[in-house]
């Protein structure tokens, strides 16, 4: 056994190793890479030294970065004021008249039948506004690009209630033999013509549904809808007895009506000039008994003035209509497309006022402190009963 000096010895020997085998360590030992430098220090790095010639001036010092100007300021998203609307110079039952229009007439409806579009399938009511016992009548055809009619292979019509889905689809014959109301044979324009026998008609009264239907050899069935108002008319109708006159400025007018079933009723008329230059179209709503009555229409007098164009007048496209109290729904006569002719007025001779909207009447509040209200009685108190 080994003394213990000669341990003393081997134990600050191997202390010695193991700090010489430390140092090797650290001297060998690989260093790392330096850290990427980030994006901000990058841009902020400054520039590689540079060799400079002797005789070379240095180079100036970077110009410090201009301050960066704020972006314009974008315009508001808020539109600019829209142009005010141009003042009212005519009352609402008289306005100025661009062109005739006919009422109780509609537009004809088209779909394509192919994918090309090479035909149009077409479909019109001859009239819009039917008035019993007036037969029901719809023209059908078929276009080409070309505008020319085609020949229709197996053509069907059909109408029904718009408003009651439960009645059932009439089927109404097809022609192009000049019957009914098809207007010339072989045109190539159909024409199905219905004359509604009594339950027929008290089935359609109100607005009808028409669809036509025309067969394509590789297309198959095509179809299209269209709508018309079928009624009893307004049970009233004008006599034709109409008078004029110039009276504070303005034209007035009158026409005279038989009156069937009281009611409030809506004449309508355009007024043209004598060679049929549009000038205005006027209306006019009244409530009128049965029997003999008038409707007096109110062509404002500066519409007249401002048109230049002198008497006499033609009033046209007149409708009577009777307005339902309960509904937006009315019941419209036949349209007379030339009604009356007045008196060789000179335009100059009306008044070029503005019309002037009356100011309205505020309804005064009447609360018990009212002067009418002094010395009587105040409101009965009722005592409330609970019910179990």
């Amino acid at each position: 056994m080994a003394n213990p000096r000669t341990r003393r010895k081997a134990a600050w020997a191997a202390l010695l190793l193991g700090v010489l085998a430390a140092v090797l360590l650290v001297l060998l030992w690989p260093s790392p890479p330096p850290p990427a430098a980030s994006a901000s220090q990058a841009r902020q790095a400054p520039p590689a030294p540079m060799s400079v010639a002797p005789n070379a001036r240095p180079a100036p010092l970077p110009a410090a970065p201009a301050a960066v100007e704020p972006p314009p300021e974008t315009p508001g998203t808020t539109p600019a004021r829209p142009p005010e609307a141009p003042p009212i110079t005519l009352p609402p039952t008289t306005q100025p008249l661009a062109e005739e229009f006919y009422p109780g007439t509609t537009d004809w409806e088209d779909v394509p039948v192919d994918n090309q579009q090479n035909y149009l399938l077409r479909i019109l009511p001859v009239r819009y506004n039917v008035v019993a016992p007036m037969p029901i009548a719809v023209r059908l055809e078929v276009l080409d690009r070309s505008g020319a009619r085609q020949t229709l292979l197996n053509p069907h019509v059909r109408v029904r209630s718009l408003e009651n889905d439960a009645t059932p689809w009439i089927e109404v014959p097809v022609r192009d033999d000049g019957s009914g109301a098809d207007a010339l044979a072989n045109d190539r324009q159909y024409t199905a013509t219905l004359q509604p026998d009594a339950a027929q008609r008290k089935a359609l009264l109100g607005r009808v549904l028409v669809e036509g239907s025309v067969d394509f050899p590789g297309v198959g069935t095509r179809t299209i809808p269209a709508g018309l108002i079928y009624t009893l008319g307004p049970r009233a109708r004008l006599t034709g007895h109409w008078k004029d006159e110039l009276k504070d400025g303005h034209l007035r007018l009158e026409a005279e009506l038989e009156v069937e079933e009281a009611g409030i009723f809506t004449l309508m008329a355009q007024i043209f000039g004598p060679q049929m230059e549009p000038i205005a179209w006027v209306k006019q709503t009244e409530t009128l008994p049965k029997g003999r009555g008038v409707i007096p229409l109110q062509v404002w007098g500066k519409v007249l003035h401002d048109s230049g164009i002198d008497g006499p007048y033609r009033v046209r496209q007149v409708l009577l209509t009777r307005d339902r109290a309960d509904s937006a729904d009315y019941d419209p006569g036949v349209t007379v497309e030339e009604a009356y002719r007045t008196k060789a007025y000179r335009s100059k001779d009306f008044s070029g006022a503005d019309w002037q909207e009356p100011p309205r009447v505020l309804q005064e509040e009447i609360t018990a402190e009212h002067p009418s209200q002094r010395d009587k009685p105040g409101p009965l108190r009722t005592r409330s009963v609970s019910r179990p």
